[in-house]
């Protein structure tokens, strides 16, 4: 809320429920639909191992990210770094004009890159921005490698 009372259209992440929480709510809901009858089928067991310590910290969140107030948030974009795609568009509009002058002096950003920029007028203090590979079957392994490295180097700009 701002000093007038008025509501904030940004959201705090401490409001957010964890992944942790978000698990424990479906299975209640599941264990009520078997109990009902309603679910005939086992739920298949995730082949990835349970960690309470990563669940702790994990947020899904399926909302606006350039309305998070948080550390930083994450902008996939071309190499260019001016993809026009609503997230983008949406991030753009919401830091301001210094974002793209920021964004230029930068001279893009190649594929499997992060690069990292102020969050100017967002509640972000800083966005990490990623070009992420084009998929295409007969390149699978490079297109895999290139996500690969994504992940890996926005992991680094956050840490």
């Amino acid at each position: 809320m701002d000093p007038l009372g008025a509501r904030s259209q940004f959201v705090d992440i401490q409001t957010l429920p964890v992944w942790q929480q978000q698990l424990s709510e479906e299975t209640k809901e599941t264990q009520v639909l078997q109990s009902d009858g309603l679910l005939s089928q086992q739920a298949f067991p995730s082949p990835f191992p349970f960690r309470p310590d990563i669940n702790r910290k994990i947020i899904l969140f399926p909302g606006d990210v350039a309305l998070l107030n948080c550390t930083a948030i994450v902008n996939t974009s071309n190499e260019l770094l001016n993809d026009k795609n609503p997230v983008s568009d949406n991030i753009h509009r919401l830091a301001g004009p210094e974002l793209r002058e920021e964004l230029v002096k930068l001279k893009g950003c190649r594929t499997g890159e992060a690069k990292l920029t102020k969050g100017f007028n967002l509640a972000a203090r800083f966005i990490i921005h990623t070009v992420g590979p084009k998929y295409k079957a007969k390149y699978r392994t490079a297109a895999e490698s290139s996500l690969y490295s994504c992940y890996r180097n926005v992991m680094q700009l956050a840490a």
